[in-house]
């Protein structure tokens, strides 16, 4: 085996070195030494050994190249300014995402200021038009942060393996430039590509051509990306080393049918990978897409089978020399893991089916969508929580359109020059190929169970288990697998059902700030939350199931709990949301006045060891981009005074939003404090009548109301002179949780938005 696979060995040695290197480090002496041992090794050994010791010394040498990469990643002028703001110059060189809030794009630094720098950041631009990639653009920057590692989204660290560190806050921008370059040669073929496709085809027809071919989702609506990752088919959005491989046997075929010589085929195949990668950009997966892509579809072309296993490891090796970390994307495992599983197990199912009736073509297709499924599922799985189920059917029904939309796409930039009406000809064939495969993938997703969590694939895994020794040991298995195999498949696949029939929902992270009042019925409970923050004000009364109308939200964390006032409608859910939740801490006003729902709550905070906080007038919280202030109670209070007359009060605050959260005090409470305007007001006391309400309106002039209060409930709540002072208000949209149910309200700090689920 050493004489045959010792390339692929040498080279996987120093992959090795090079991915240690994220989590261990050696002195340079340390290296040194082992480094001399090794040639030394080398020196006096001989035959298998010898190869040994020069792996161990390339080891060495990945670790010592990987901690000098490292390094030079870990470095940033810009972290030195953050918190400051100048005009800067920047260059687009990643696609624009925009969200709710805001447009998305890698970029790199050219001028902070007076400074010349060069280096990446995560570029936020208002909503509106988004920047092209290798634009030259000119705006005033805030450099700030990443967000901080929350339960979902890691941003910090995600962006930290791409080497950044920052983020740039813009506003206005203007363009002043384009790039050059090799890059900029890469931005006009881009061009080409989506002016030629966008001549023949328009819409989302448009948006998938534009995915398959050039790796653009940013025009799908979001539905259509939820069908694509519920049928395992978001990877065609992408470009991946199929599409390379599909490209390379299209121009090694086409040099085949002109009848060119074998080296100027391959040089071909080359010189289109190449232009191709230049056209889709520049990017870490890219260029991992590329590499692997490329070396693999060399390896079908022009090797021996073994030799598969060289293209293979030094395709690794390179991306990881450039980019240690590499190692932990999860688009580098599943290119690389699938590109393993297809060399390994496609010729033993091809093998299998061989002798049964089944296309050739189709096999290869099953082979190659099972493989990968498989090989790739664990880790979907590790890094997003939930995997296709049926993503080989899936596979085996769009596969045959994807070269269709690959190559006509790519043939209408090729021809968009000299014959347009071609193009668009071309463009309009490719639209309604990605057409079939949008259908596919409507299609699966809406199947039972299309995406399954943990628990429902382990069942799964153990059902296929139990067929495939059920398969080995029946005899003669040629003629008895296919009905074991679909018994077991059916009971596996009826296991994940029940198991998946009330799957665990999993949090959405909000774009900016999410304000959610519950339906809770006569109460009142607010949740508040930011990408890394969420808190809840008050917790309604027992029968609202607040902890599971939580739960069903997918939020399993709270990171702080505030108990206005002890009173049942407030605070009667908060026991059950102690013990069924993560809290973070308790603020509380500690009051003279309680009550039983209220000691319930501090003995399960008690039980639970949470840290419990007294929450007083000029008290502060900050987390994850929200400040919470406390604007009442002053102090704790008579032990016989209502407890609505000492109830908290809080103003929060996430950049230019700020929602006034009165609990139970009314103008009698809040026109003593010092209020201004602000966006969204939670009315007092269910609505209750308040015949302060008119004076205090004029205050704060809320553009959002909402009374939080149960149907038909004995106390007339939303009392008529309530509604009336705030149908008066000028601007003020009213909600209510007795007619709407739960209403959310969402911020990015300037805008805000309102939804309701009743």
């Amino acid at each position: 085996m050493v004489e045959h696979q010792w390339p692929s060995l040498l080279v996987g040695a120093g992959c090795v070195g090079v991915a240690v290197s994220n989590v261990v480090s050696f002195g340079r002496v340390e290296l040194a030494v082992a480094a001399g041992v090794g040639l030394a090794a080398v020196a006096v050994l001989a035959d298998g050994a010898r190869v040994a010791a020069v792996g161990a010394v390339l080891v060495v040498a990945g670790l010592w190249w990987g901690g000098l990469r490292l390094d030079a990643m870990a470095s940033s002028t810009l972290e030195r300014e953050i918190g400051e703001s100048a005009r800067a110059e920047l260059v687009v060189v990643g696609p624009a995402r925009t969200t709710s809030w805001a447009v998305r794009v890698q970029a790199e630094v050219r001028r902070f200021g007076e400074t010349r720098v060069r280096e990446r950041v995560l570029l936020l631009l208002p909503v509106g038009r988004s920047p092209p990639r290798g634009a030259v653009i000119e705006t005033v920057v805030r450099v700030t942060e990443p967000r901080e590692p929350d339960r979902g989204f890691d941003e910090r660290a995600w962006l930290a393996r791409q080497g950044i560190h920052v983020v740039a806050r813009g506003g206005t921008w203007r363009q002043i430039g384009a790039r050059g370059g090799v890059a900029g040669v890469g931005d006009r073929l881009r061009d080409r590509v989506e002016r030629a496709v966008g001549r023949g085809v328009e819409g989302v027809r448009r948006a998938l051509v534009l995915g398959v071919v050039l790796g653009e989702d940013e025009g799908l609506p979001e539905r259509v990306r939820s069908d694509f990752r519920a049928s395992g088919l978001y990877h065609l959005l992408a470009v991946s080393g199929q599409n390379v491989a599909f490209l390379a046997f299209g121009i090694y075929g086409l040099g085949w049918l002109l009848r060119l010589p074998r080296v100027a085929r391959e040089l071909a195949t080359l010189g289109g990978i190449g232009l191709y990668v230049l056209a889709v950009g520049w990017q870490p997966s890219v260029v991992r897409a590329g590499v692997a892509g490329g070396l693999a579809s060399l390896a079908w072309l022009v090797a021996r089978p073994r030799d598969r296993w060289h293209f293979l490891a030094l395709g690794a090796l390179v991306l990881l020399v450039w980019a240690p970390t590499s190692i932990l994307e999860p688009g580098f495992q599943l290119s690389f893991a699938a590109v393993a599983g297809i060399f390994v197990g496609v010729p033993r199912v091809r093998e299998r089916l061989g002798g049964y009736p089944v296309p050739a073509r189709l096999a290869e297709g099953l082979g190659v969508a099972a493989v990968c499924g498989v090989v790739t599922a664990p880790i979907v799985l590790l890094h997003f929580g939930q995997a296709p189920l049926y993503t080989v059917p899936a596979n085996v029904l769009a596969e045959p359109a994807v070269p269709l939309v690959l190559g006509l796409g790519l043939l209408a930039g090729v021809v968009d020059p000299v014959a347009p009406g071609a193009a668009a000809a071309l463009a309009w064939f490719a639209g309604w190929a990605a057409a079939w495969i949008e259908i596919v993938a409507r299609v699966v997703a809406s199947l039972p169970s299309a995406q399954v969590g943990t628990r429902a694939a382990l069942v799964l895994i153990v059902g296929v288990a139990v067929s495939w020794l059920a398969l080995r040991q029946s005899r003669p298995w040629p003629a008895q697998w296919p009905a074991v195999l679909s018994i077991g498949g059916v009971v596996a696949i009826a296991l994940v059902g029940w198991w998946a029939v009330r799957p665990a929902p999993s949090w959405q992270q909000p774009g900016g700030l999410r304000v959610t009042f519950l339906d809770v019925g006569q109460g009142d409970a607010v949740l508040l939350e930011t990408p890394s923050a969420r808190v809840l004000v008050d917790q309604g009364p027992p029968e609202a199931d607040v902890a599971g109308q939580l739960r069903r939200l997918g939020v399993r964390s709270l990171s702080a709990l505030v108990l206005t006032h002890p009173e049942r409608d407030h605070v009667g859910g908060a026991a059950d949301v102690l013990r069924r939740l993560r809290v973070g801490t308790v603020l509380d006003p500690g009051l003279a006045a309680t009550g039983p729902d209220h000691e319930e709550a501090v003995e399960a905070a008690r039980e639970r060891s949470v840290p419990i906080r007294i929450l007083r007038a000029g008290s502060e919280l900050k987390a994850g981009g929200l400040r919470l202030r406390a604007l009442w109670p002053p102090d704790a209070g008579g032990s016989t005074e209502n407890p609505n007359l000492n109830a908290v009060v809080l103003l929060a605050t996430f950049g230019e939003t700020d929602v006034l959260l009165p609990a139970d005090a009314e103008s009698d409470v809040t026109a003593r404090l010092p209020l201004g305007e602000v966006e969204v007001l939670k009315v007092a006391h269910h609505g209750s009548a308040d015949p302060g309400l008119d004076d205090q309106l004029r205050v704060l002039r809320p553009r959002i109301a909402v009374v939080s209060c149960g149907r038909n409930n004995d106390y007339g709540h939303p009392r008529a002179e309530t509604l009336a002072a705030l149908a008066a208000s000028p601007g003020l949209a009213l909600y209510r949780t007795d007619t709407d149910g739960r209403v959310i309200v969402e911020s990015d700090g300037h805008r805000l938005r309102v939804r309701t689920r009743g």
